[in-house]
Formats: structure tokens, sequence, C-alpha cells
């Protein structure tokens, strides 16, 4: 029987960790966040009455039966101004009755290897509060707000869980929480109580793939161990049993220098290098990559990590040509690793 694995998150991150899972043959369910209020996302969700379907959709292609297709292609495709694939299931909302009937529609559609499941079907709205005392509302405005965050909430704080993600978390082998922004793509999943309390009562080995850089506004120069005590202070605390880590060999350095946000629209490593390549050749390019952070990850904050977690997994997860992503290769082998000594960790 092939191990059960959620995948926990939203933004581009997720579908980095749906395709090194890929690789694995483990049967797959993606757990979405629902605060999205950017881009297309929030145009539908304002104009339609649609929960968010971007990072949905994102899910939808990474788990297609072939990726590269055109049916699959052709759902990223933009029309004025809107992915394909968030009109599609922003009119199946209507026509089937429900978001989730309109996601499974599109599960065939696309013969998806695995499942997707929002966290919640409510309409919600994320808030934060940064470490500078002032408050932000909306995901989109948290994303590229004025300061680091300190925490964030839901508006309605208690929203109901989607059953199915529920279930899928407590029948899981493994729960993989990230590569994602924190604040806007992770954390909103853990706010929703079901969701929250589910991860809580898994017998899962749930694993946190902290993020290889600062991407949005939310976490500038938050460390490795900074970025799982937030994960505590918003109700997780105990509730991870191991985190991988990126760092780089000694005689490494560029990739830090490099560090760049703008593949935050990009899924494969191929739009990612090409998204990189055009920041290198902009004229304002100096500018972002000097606000762009390497998540740190000395060895004190690797001491402070094992203390926390029981463990902490380091490795080079570098792509050439995309500073922001995991190598898909490489994060499949380290989570392999981690899933097989599950008996160590619970």
């Amino acid at each position: 029987m092939r191990k059960r694995v959620v995948s926990l998150g939203g933004g581009t991150g997720q579908p980095q960790v749906i395709q090194a899972l890929r690789m694995l043959n483990y049967a797959i369910s993606a757990v979405v966040a629902m605060a999205d209020d950017g881009g297309s996302t929030g145009v539908l969700r304002r104009e339609m009455g649609i929960v968010p379907p971007g990072d949905i959709r994102n899910c939808l292609v990474a788990l297609a039966a072939d990726p590269t297709a055109p049916l699959a292609r052709s759902f990223q495709r933009r029309l004025s101004g809107h992915a394909l694939g968030n009109l599609i299931l922003a009119v199946l909302n209507e026509e089937a009755g429900s978001f989730s009937e309109a996601v499974a529609i599109c599960e065939r559609m696309l013969g998806c290897v695995g499942s997707v499941f929002p966290s919640t079907e409510e309409f919600i709205e994320l808030r934060g509060i940064t470490r500078d005392g002032r408050t932000i509302a909306g995901e989109d405005m948290i994303g590229h707000g004025p300061c680091t965050l300190s925490r964030v909430w839901l508006e309605p704080s208690a929203p109901q869980a989607f059953p199915r993600a529920v279930e899928a978390i407590l029948q899981a082998d493994l729960v993989v929480m990230g590569p994602g922004s924190l604040f806007t793509s992770i954390l909103p999943n853990v706010l929703v109580p079901g969701i929250a309390g589910a991860i809580k009562a898994t017998h899962a080995t749930r694993v946190f793939v902290c993020p290889k850089a600062d991407t949005q506004y939310e976490t500038w120069g938050l460390a490795a161990d900074e970025y799982v005590e937030a994960l505590f202070d918003h109700g997780l605390d105990g509730c991870v049993d191991a985190v991988l880590v990126h760092r780089e060999p000694p005689e490494g350095g560029v990739v830090t220098r490099a560090f760049c946000a703008l593949t935050a629209q990009d899924l494969a490593a191929g739009a990612a290098r090409r998204a990189f390549e055009a920041a290198r050749r902009s004229p304002h390019s100096e500018d972002v990559l000097k606000h762009i952070h390497a998540v740190r990850a000395h060895d004190d904050v690797l001491e402070h990590l094992r203390s926390m977690v029981p463990v902490v997994v380091t490795r080079d997860f570098s792509l050439e040509g995309a500073p922001t992503a995991h190598d898909p290769v490489k994060l499949a082998q380290a989570i392999q690793g981690v899933s097989e000594c599950r008996s160590q960790l619970r």
C-alpha cells in the first residue's frame, strides 16, 4: 500500500513539493490555504463570490496526469488578466453548486494523480500585525507589507474546516508543511481550527520545509528557528517532528547573493530560471536583490532548532538558476529519508 502524504500550504511553494512527492510515488492530497485576495483570484473572489481559486489551480496542474500536456498548460494561460483555470473553477462553482465539486470536476478533466482540497470553503480574510505594531488587512497587503509580521489571524476566527481535508490529514502517514510564504501560505491553513486539530491528532510524521529565501516582505530577516517559533506561536507547539533546512556548503555563496523574489508567479524550474534571468537584466534588479535575504541557518540557529524539534535535516537544496526554489530531486530524497525514520520521531 502506498504511503499517504498531505501537502499543506499554498502559493508557489506547494507545487514544488508536489513535484518532489510525485517522484516518491506517494498517494498525495494537497490542502490549500484559502485567504488569497490578490490578482486574478482577488477579482474573481469579489466579482463572482468564489473562494480563492488560484492556488487550487496551481496544485491541480501540479497533480495533472501530465502537467506539460496542452490542457494542463491551458489552465495557466492568461485571458484578459485571468488564468483560464481560475475562470473554469469560477464557472463550475456556479454550475455544479459548490467549489469542492468544481475542484473534483477539474481533477477528472486533468486526470490528477492526487486530490486537492481547500482548507475551508468559508470566506475568510487574513489580518496581521507587524513587528512595529501596524495592523494590516488582506493577504495581498500582508504579503507586500511594510515590515516583518509578528502574528496573523483570520476573520472570522473559527471557519469550518473542509471535512475531506481533515480526513486526509488524520489518515496520512506524512504531512509536509511548506515550502512557501510563512504568514500568507502556510499559517492560513493552521489558523482553521479543524485543520490545526487534525495536525495535532494525526499519527503522521509532520515535516516543515523551511523556505530558502525571504521572498516576501512578511518574513524579512527571520532565521530558520524563528519560522518554527511562528508555527508554535500559531497553535502548532509540539506538532512538528522534523524540519528540512537549506544550507549551502562553505564554498558556496553565489546563490545566497542572488536571491530574488521575482519567481513568485512561476511553477516550473524552467519558468523560475527565466524569471531570474529577467530580474538580473532589469535596471531595478539591484534594488530588488539587495532587499532579499537567504533564510539564516547558522550553527547557533540549528542548535536552537534541535532543541525545539526531534529531527533537523540540513541539506543544500540549490537548484541552478532558480535561487528561491528547492531542487525537487534533493527535496524528494530528504522527505523520503525523514519518512523512513518515522519510528524514531513519534
